[in-house]
């Protein structure tokens, strides 16, 4: 997979990466208290168009 985007402010991360096949997959990640909780997303093209619309306002 290759990154596009990645901001850390620990314990968060977030990540978007494109995945082999094209698609995007945004990852978050909170590690706290001895725990690291992952929520994955894949996007299709209409999330993908609507975050880039929301992040552009």
């Amino acid at each position: 997979m290759e990154t596009l985007f990645q901001s850390e402010h620990p314990p968060k991360t977030m990540e978007l990466e494109r995945a082999d096949d094209g698609r995007l997959r945004l990852v978050i990640t909170l590690k706290k208290l001895g725990q690291e909780t992952i929520l994955e997303y894949f996007l299709d093209e209409d999330d993908a168009n609507g975050l880039a619309k929301a992040l552009s306002q």
